[in-house]
């Protein structure tokens, strides 16, 4: 099939042959396909839809566009996938949990996505480590330590990377058979036993609403099953920030909170709640129910053995722990109080977001340099009766100009007197 004809076919609602998609994520992988027919096909898929067997077929196809991994003989290998949030930091605590507890980890992440926060710029605020690593020797650790964590390299899923960056530059990034065929792109080609996935929904999320959320979640679990892989998903709440720190540095020392036996309560619940999911699935002998695997992993957070293989990890990618608590914090740090007693949820998600992102904790273009110390830090949990005047947090910047800005954005995002959802809205 010509490209032009299989344009017209998405366009039209016609049904493609499985060769062809193969043959066309081929091409897009390699550059054959020039930019303006792929933005075409796109924003065809986008306004057309993709029907299932076709989506299947396209993510498997951009799956081996590149290398799929191969795994010696093991214990299961499973990873994890989050939508975007803001202060979500749990992969950082889920990836050294599961390894502790026995799964192989091969977690390959992202950076910074408009106002959501990046699991690799996280990474990065730690001296000397490498979330770049070739794929040989990503392979080596996961091997060696039972989890890396390390950013799409050039073998992977290439099909995907340039599709990605034209869905951003033609404004098709939210439809749900391309997010799907993204992301599940990549996660199997790690060739993984198990995947859990987060779905965030709500204001500091992609998807806004719970209609939204959940055909997500059953698209990339239903996926995720029709290629031989068990998966569940956790469609989970993005009204508020997640924790009590967000930015690139600040999050990590909560991570290290966490993996320590303390830190904000809704991490700790969330971070064990995926990794019970990934044990439950992944070793359903050992683990008769959820309530087993819970129970482990609380264990492991408590004993410290997450942290130790968190520590495993770290230096095994040549970062340096010790100095990344040495290192001193931003050098302006700004109180916001608030403007009235009363019942205070908390502030808004995407306004911390952004504003943390302007304060250099995000990206504008993939180029800009990270600001590590930039972000906000909350100092009263929200859900919390307060009086005017006392301080919720405080914004951690480079310069009182920056400091002044983003604490006005984040003290008008000030939500009141709201009930309070649960953490976890629905499991698909």
């Amino acid at each position: 099939m010509r490209v032009t004809d299989l344009i017209a076919a998405t366009r039209d609602g016609i049904r493609i042959p499985k060769d062809d998609i193969y043959e066309f994520a081929a091409a897009i992988g390699s550059g054959e396909i020039p930019d303006y027919q792929v933005a075409a096909w796109l924003m065809a898929v986008y306004i057309k839809g993709y029907p299932r067997k076709e989506t299947v077929a396209l993510t498997l196809a951009m799956r081996d566009s590149g290398t799929v991994i191969e795994w010696g003989a093991g214990s299961p290998l499973a990873d994890k996938h989050s939508t975007g949030g803001v202060g979500d930091k749990v992969s950082l605590i889920l990836a050294p949990l599961a390894a502790a507890a026995g799964l192989r980890v091969p977690m390959i992440s992202g950076r910074s996505l408009g106002h959501t926060g990046g699991t690799l710029d996280k990474l990065e605020s730690i001296p000397g480590m490498n979330v770049q690593l070739p794929l040989r020797r990503f392979m080596e650790l996961v091997e060696a330590n039972g989890v890396a964590m390390c950013g799409q390299t050039d073998d992977l899923a290439p099909a995907d990377k340039k599709l990605y960056a034209l869905r951003d530059a033609t404004s098709t990034v939210t439809s749900i058979p391309l997010i799907s065929a993204s992301i599940l792109s990549k996660k199997l080609a790690e060739k993984t036993d198990v995947l859990v996935f987060d779905v965030k929904v709500g204001n500091g999320a992609f998807m806004k609403d719970l209609t939204e959320a959940e055909l997500l979640a059953r698209e990339l679990t239903g996926i995720a099953r029709e290629a031989g892989v068990k998966a569940e998903a956790f469609i989970t709440g993005m009204d508020y920030p997640l924790g009590m720190k967000t930015g690139n540095a600040l999050e990590v020392r909560e991570t290290l909170d966490v993996l320590e036996g303390s830190g904000p309560q809704d991490v700790r619940e969330l971070s064990i709640r995926l990794t019970a999911s990934m044990l439950y699935q992944a070793e359903p002998s050992r683990y008769p129910d959820t309530a087993s695997a819970t129970s482990f992993c609380a264990e492991l957070l408590d004993n410290g053995l997450a942290m130790n293989r968190f520590v495993t990890m770290v230096e095994a990618q040549g970062g340096d722990l010790d100095a990344f608590r040495a290192l001193p914090e931003a050098p302006v740090k700004t109180e916001v109080r608030a403007s009235r007693s009363g019942y205070w949820n908390g502030m808004n998600a995407y306004e911390v977001g952004e504003a943390v992102r302007g304060l250099g904790g995000g990206r504008y273009s993939m180029d800009q340099n990270i600001k590590p110390d930039a972000g906000w830090e909350q100092l009263i949990q929200g859900g919390t009766e307060v009086t005017g005047g006392d301080i919720l947090g405080l914004v951690h910047a480079g310069s009182r100009e920056e400091a002044l800005m983003a604490s006005i954005r984040i003290a008008e995002s000030a939500e009141w007197d709201q009930p309070a959802e649960p953490l976890v809205r629905k499991v698909v």
